[in-house]
């Protein structure tokens, strides 16, 4: 037995670290996070051969992420502020006054105290953002936590580590032989197939589309054999699908959606066809920007916008369309645009964008056209100039002024054509 500043007695250090590195988006840390689960995170031991335990909690494994800026002091914190969580301890609120020096052998005396089985540092490529050497610092500082402690490190990031993995760590480290892993995409192989035969179990539309090759040919092109942009891919092309009521997905569907969704990634995409780790790892850290949030958000708005168009055009007899392109056409004329291309953009922005009423400006948006095409056929002359100056009229069919208005040729209240339209609620439907 050999023994530590703790006190309590640990066997001799014989665990080995290592690092994981891979692009974003493979499923490093989610293959991590499921392997660690199958564990306890926390024993309690009460009694050792008939006596209380003096420190009866052992912490099986912790994973946690480096600081963005790869602070050394923001890592001892976070890690203490864990531990505090997982035991009930308040090392956290004894020790955050203190400088990276005296929290760094506080840490090892923690995981020693708790029995620490392994430790996982995510996130290890915020270490290049880190000043001076303290990369280095903190590196080997997980070296002497392997090799003194006998505390298994595991550190895990994308191709933006090396650098500073190769630099130190690995050269540090007497536990080499245990070798590191580095993940690539997925190649067009079984592998790939697999991974989209479980996939495509989850369709939404109501005809299935059976996986053949041209669409295990077309999601590879497209996702580059990177699992969580092919499931984004996926998820948002079905989205498409249900929103433009399609049938079910087609190849020619997840493209125009690749173009569409993905043009964030699109650099880092062409890297990766290129086969260069160069220029690879200029792009390692991009791939979380796909969301489908923003997209979600814009189908339910275009939705809502649409009922309430629909509202409007069989409660007030409001053809919207047809209203919206007279009275855009009049306001363009109004402000010194001629009568066939104020006709023209109007109907051009209209059919754009009847359905985003909430979000853009049809009247900048059809001026702005109407400018293009009348400069295009000649130059204004100077006493035209002045006949742009713009009025305030209202011309939206959400405009209150306008929904009023409609009503009022009805011979309808303004009361009752606002509640028609649904900006007046039955007072009953707030009470639970």
């Amino acid at each position: 037995m050999q023994g530590n500043t703790s006190g309590y007695p640990v066997n001799t250090p014989t665990s080995a670290g290592f690092a994981l590195v891979g692009i974003s988006g493979i499923g490093k840390s989610s293959s991590l996070m499921r392997i660690l689960q199958m564990y306890p995170q926390v024993i309690l031991h009460r009694k050792y051969k008939g006596q209380d335990m003096p420190a009866p909690y052992q912490i099986v494994w912790l994973k946690m992420d480096c600081p963005h800026d790869g602070s050394i002091r923001g890592l001892c914190l976070n890690f203490l502020l864990a531990v505090d969580s997982l035991v009930g301890t308040r090392y956290y609120k004894k020790n955050v006054t203190k400088t990276p020096d005296e929290l760094l052998p506080l840490m090892a005396q923690a995981a020693a105290v708790h029995c620490l089985g392994v430790l996982v540092i995510d996130e290890i490529q915020n270490l290049q953002e880190a000043k001076d050497d303290r990369a280095a610092q903190m590196l080997n500082f997980f070296v002497q936590l392997v090799n003194t402690i006998g505390l298994p490190v595991i550190l895990v990031g994308t191709y933006k580590a090396l650098p500073a993995l190769n630099g130190e760590f690995r050269n540090a480290r007497r536990n080499s032989g245990q070798g590191d892993a580095t993940w690539h995409h997925f190649k067009k192989d079984d592998e790939w197939t697999w991974l989209l035969q479980g996939l495509w179990k989850y369709q939404w539309t109501d005809k299935k589309a059976e996986l053949n090759q041209e669409f295990i040919d077309v999601m590879f092109d497209e996702s580059q054999g990177i699992s969580d942009i092919a499931i984004k891919l996926f998820m948002l092309t079905q989205w498409r699908a249900l929103d433009k009521e399609i049938e079910k997905i087609t190849p020619e569907l997840i493209r125009s959606v690749a173009r569409d969704r993905l043009i964030l990634i699109r650099p880092a995409l062409e890297a990766l066809r290129s086969g260069k780790k160069n220029q690879i790892q200029k792009f390692a850290d991009i791939y979380d920007s796909v969301s489908i949030d923003d997209y979600l958000d814009r189908i339910e708005a275009e939705q809502r916008q649409a009922e309430r168009l629909e509202v409007i055009r069989t409660e007030l007899g409001y053809d919207v369309t047809e209203q919206t392109v007279n009275e855009l056409s009049a306001w363009l004329i109004e402000a010194g645009i001629e009568q066939g291309v104020a006709l023209q953009s109007a109907n051009e922005v209209t059919k754009a964008h009847l359905h985003e009423l909430d979000e853009v400006d049809l009247h900048k948006l059809a001026l702005k056209l109407a400018l293009q095409k009348q400069n295009t056929a000649a130059s204004k002359s100077p006493s035209q100039r002045g006949k742009n100056k713009l009025k305030s009229i209202p011309s939206e069919p959400n405009d209150l002024r306008v929904i009023t208005a409609q009503g009022k040729k009805r011979k309808m209240p303004a009361y009752d054509s606002l509640k028609a339209a649904g900006y007046i609620k039955n007072p009953l439907e707030f009470l639970g």
